[in-house]
């Protein structure tokens, strides 16, 4: 699901990723280089489901990542390899993730202005 964000007013340089969206809800606006996304949390977390959670997110990148360098490395090696398919799964539960992140050292701490 790709997504204009009309918010932005140039691309960012490639290498940086800009996220952006309301303070009300989970749902997000990605831009990648000249790319647009989405991400939100599924309607029974709280989300409005209009794009991948952000664990989804993670495993997409795993997945490409992989996939890309099997590829790579079969076309070096001249191996007959036609296709790849990754599948990933994960078993985080956001909210139980987040359960004692006010008193736990193990949490990320993000700072915004």
């Amino acid at each position: 699901m790709t997504q204009r964000v009309s918010s932005l007013s140039s691309d960012p340089p490639p290498g940086t990723v800009v996220v952006t969206g309301d303070a009300g809800g989970f749902a997000q606006h990605i831009a990648a280089g000249r790319h647009r996304l989405a991400a939100d949390e599924p309607a029974k977390a709280g989300g409005t489901d209009t794009g991948p959670s952000p664990y989804e997110l993670l495993l997409s990148a795993l997945g490409a990542c992989t996939s890309m360098t099997l590829s790579l490395y079969a076309r070096r090696k001249a191996w007959p390899l036609t296709a790849v398919r990754v599948k990933l799964w994960h078993s985080r539960i956001h909210a139980a993730d987040c359960e004692s992140c006010e008193t736990s050292s193990s949490c990320v701490v993000v700072e915004y202005g």
